[in-house]
């Protein structure tokens, strides 16, 4: 991946709670351009952020984790080492046999609320009201986050659409091993393993804009059975491309001293 340094003086601006809530949370393969096989190391980076791919924030270690899934079963955490000139994080994973492998990073999820006077304070409402005497609440928001990566997707994966049981998540229904330029990706967006209706859903690939903060480069509606498409209109001749999809949920909130519960998905795959 090319140098993204520039990056580090947006985070030291975005230091505030709600950029942190804001970021995407995604991840991405260390070489995006080489065919994992049995016995490689693939490098996985976890990225919090608004710009894409580029590392913004690192938020705290104890509110991340990073694991796989093969055939639908969920592997072990993946030790994760915060990489602080790059702002992400790293793990490391190694493939046993030529199974595909989803990987997922996940922000744990937290608390924040917007004041009535237009600042954020960390916390539920009445964590927020004990930390700002005087002030007020506006909003309190709970929220969590998940990235899926297909690291090796194979033609003959019959596994490829098989959700993974995540509160949210995005699951393609077209193989991403098959994709090519101005290939059409369909995809189902699941909220509780319940299809997502009505919701928009975003979609852009890296190097799009990177330095325009959400730049998203299409944008589309699921229908009632929660899919959406994208035609795939980019990719480099010579290298493999990312694409990487987005959808956000705001719905009355299921936490203790919360309004809202603020959920988004991304899943992200590359085209050869």
């Amino acid at each position: 991946m090319k140098s993204k340094n520039m990056l580090v003086t947006f985070a030291l601006c975005a230091a505030i709670a709600a950029a942190a809530q804001a970021h995407e949370t995604f991840i991405i393969p260390g070489d995006t351009s080489k065919d994992y096989k049995a016995g490689d190391t693939a490098a996985l980076i976890g990225i919090s952020s608004h710009y894409f791919a580029v590392g913004e924030e690192i938020e705290p270690p104890e509110t991340v984790e990073m694991y796989v899934y093969k055939n639908g079963v969920k592997g072990g955490n993946i030790p994760l080492e915060a990489n602080r000139d790059r702002l992400w994080y790293e793990g490391r994973y190694r493939l046993t046999d030529d199974t595909p492998v989803i990987a997922v990073f996940r922000s744990i999820g937290g608390f924040y609320s917007i004041l009535t006077d237009g600042s954020y304070a960390d916390g539920n409402r009445s964590q927020a009201l004990a930390a700002n005497p005087g002030k007020s609440v506006q909003v309190s928001r709970y929220f969590t986050k998940w990235g899926k990566l297909y690291l090796n997707p194979n033609r003959n994966d019959r596994n490829f659409s098989q959700a993974l049981g995540l509160d949210f998540e995005i699951v393609p229904l077209n193989n991403p091993a098959e994709m090519r330029r101005g290939s059409s990706m369909r995809l189902r967006v699941l909220y509780k393993g319940q299809p997502w209706a009505n919701g928009e859903v975003k979609a852009t690939w890296d190097y799009y804009d990177y330095h325009t903060m959400d730049a998203w480069a299409q944008t589309g509606k699921t229908d009632t059975k929660g899919e959406v498409s994208f035609r795939l209109d980019h990719v480099d001749m010579k290298k493999p491309v990312l694409w990487i999809f987005q959808a956000g949920d705001t719905r009355k909130s299921s936490q203790p001293n919360a309004d809202e519960d603020n959920l988004k998905a991304t899943l992200v795959f590359a085209v050869k």
